[in-house]
């Protein structure tokens, strides 16, 4: 399930339920990029279609733009109508793990691993705080070089690093005047 550029596929999972947070949220929608690793987490009150519909649209689509193709396991939130029209109304290949292979959605399997260690550390003694903390650990992730690229996702996916407080420090990188280029060797 290899892809060639960005966007071209998009695993899709959901990871839950996790304690109820203050806000309602138990469960996390997360979304990872074949190509550049960049991943998207969104926190959800329920498995609902319609809410991973709308959240997809609304939180991922309306900034990314729409994959190629959405790849998820058989979960009815993601094979109900409602997604499946979604796809077609946005020109989505909509693609499944085998039942009897539920790993084919690995990339997005693997990150929920991460994602649970990355969220425990931060709110220990807090668990019901681990949506506020998402944001944070989602700007960490995407910060850090992924080993199999050896770029950070952010690079990957948007040609250049995410500006940090770390950066207000110790001062901005130099315009690059061939910044295209220079992009194109990198990817």
């Amino acid at each position: 399930m290899a892809a060639g550029y960005p966007l071209q596929r998009v695993g899709m999972d959901i990871l839950g339920p996790l304690e109820k947070t203050p806000s309602g949220n138990r469960y996390v929608l997360v979304l990872t990029d074949y190509f550049t690793k960049w991943t998207a987490a969104f926190p959800l009150a329920n498995m609902e279609a319609s809410t991973v519909a709308k959240v997809l649209v609304e939180k991922y689509v309306a900034y990314f733009g729409a994959p190629d193709c959405l790849h998820s396991d058989q979960g009815r939130s993601f094979e109900a109508s409602v997604v499946l029209e979604m796809c077609r109304l946005f020109g989505i290949k909509k693609t499944r793990s085998s039942p009897y292979h539920p790993q084919g959605n690995g990339q997005a399997e693997r990150f929920n691993r991460t994602l649970l260690d990355m969220l425990s550390i931060l709110v220990d003694g807090n668990p019901g705080q681990w949506d506020d903390m998402l944001p944070f650990v989602m700007l960490a992730y995407n910060s850090s070089v992924h080993e199999s690229t050896g770029v950070t996702p952010v690079i990957a996916m948007l040609g250049r690093e995410l500006r940090l407080p770390l950066d207000v420090q110790i001062g901005n990188p130099p315009i690059l005047p061939n910044f295209i280029s220079n992009l194109l060797t990198v990817l």
